[in-house]
């Protein structure tokens, strides 16, 4: 996996801790490590623009993210879980999946 696809996914997994950490803030102090971690994982999705394209880099790094917060919901908050949401979150996986082999295919036509 190349630099700028690591960087999306740590960016899509800090997502989930900010997510979660707004949860929990309650104090000044927890709301400034909540937003250092959202503008960390913000600029792990900028850098990585710079190799691939705006688009996919923000739809795989949003699609991730979203991915990785149900997940979190479903096994740490013990939000529930039924077939529909399991349908959508494969459909949402697959979309990522999609997304990073087609925009791998592209860059190897390119050179």
């Amino acid at each position: 996996m190349s630099r700028s696809w690591f960087e999306i996914f740590i960016g899509a997994l800090l997502e989930v801790v900010w997510v979660s950490a707004m949860k929990h803030e309650h104090s000044l102090i927890s709301a400034v490590v909540v937003v250092a971690i959202l503008i960390f994982s913000f600029y792990l999705m900028i850098d990585a623009s710079k190799n691939i394209p705006a688009g996919t880099t923000y739809a795989v790094y949003v699609g991730l993210g979203s991915l990785f917060v149900v997940l979190a919901g479903v096994l740490v908050y013990h939000e529930p879980f039924s077939l529909p949401k399991l349908f959508f979150v494969l459909l949402l996986t697959i979309g990522v999946i999609g997304l990073k082999v087609v925009t791998d295919i592209e860059e190897r036509q390119a050179h």
